[in-house]
């Protein structure tokens, strides 16, 4: 049942920081993961492909340059979102009152309170996969048109390379490597090839941006608006994609995803 939820946090000191703490706070989770199930924490650390949970960035950070400055009077985000029963009980236990203080490389942040509703903020809520199924499966009329709006860089690691541009075969085919990898019903792995033979780019607003990464490398990747649509109206096929679509607000799209990269969300159908 995959969930997102918002931790809402504060630094403890004001600081001067890097403008990305996504790293940190990936690991800052992993380890509150760890406190409950060491043995999970080290099975998701060490998964290779599509992970069951994603991290974003400390949410509020206004960068300049190679710094962003953090003020104790403000509040800031990290959403998580987890992909598995597992990780979902474990983070349903969790309470800020009781966590101790974040260590996001080498600043300390207080949790100050976990949202989890939807009438909270945006970007948290919870969906069963039957739920997220049931739309494509019961519609007279099915989706042949989606609009992403990625509000992180997405980029896709392709024959060794980085592809920041989020054409139809990698985005649903990141989605559909992701469901298969945790959901209790899998899709068929010809959903890549009608993402590739029978969709269009038909309309898009992006640019492209630098994201700092592992060893002060910079990434590039693409944030905006994207409109995918099905050239062929085949019913099924066309409910898979709708299915996958709507799964991207929890799944994210791309690489990168436990380190804030390809945060997006469905914004029309």
């Amino acid at each position: 049942m995959p969930m997102a939820l918002m931790l809402q946090i504060r630094p403890l000191s004001n600081a001067t920081v890097q403008p990305s703490l996504a790293r940190a706070a990936h690991a800052a989770i992993l380890n509150l993961i760890r406190e409950a199930n060491p043995d999970l924490a080290q099975q998701v650390h060490d998964e290779v492909g599509a992970k069951p949970l994603t991290v974003s960035n400390v949410l509020g950070m206004h960068a300049q340059g190679n710094q962003a400055t953090v003020q104790t009077s403000e509040d800031y985000g990290l959403r998580v979102s987890l992909l598995t029963p597992a990780l979902e009980q474990i983070a349903q236990a969790w309470q800020a009152e009781q966590m101790e203080a974040l260590n996001l490389d080498g600043s300390s942040w207080r949790v100050e309170a976990i949202l989890r509703q939807e009438h909270e903020h945006p970007w948290v809520g919870q969906r069963s996969y039957s739920e997220l199924l049931a739309p494509s499966m019961a519609q007279d009329s099915i989706a042949h048109r989606w609009t992403f709006q990625f509000h992180s860089p997405v980029t896709f690691r392709q024959r060794g390379l980085n592809q920041p541009m989020p054409t139809p075969d990698l985005v649903f085919g990141s989605l559909l490597d992701k469901w298969n990898a945790v959901a209790p019903l899998t899709f068929p792995d010809e959903v890549k090839r009608f993402a590739s033979e029978c969709m269009a780019t038909s309309y898009f607003e992006l640019r492209s941006q630098r994201e700092p990464t592992k060893n002060q490398a910079i990434q590039i990747g693409a944030v905006g608006h994207c409109t995918y649509t099905a050239t062929s109206r085949d019913r099924y096929w066309c409910s898979c994609i709708d299915t996958l679509a709507r799964f991207a607000f929890w799944s994210g799209v791309g690489a990168g995803t436990t380190r804030g990269l390809g945060r997006v969300r469905l914004v029309e159908r």
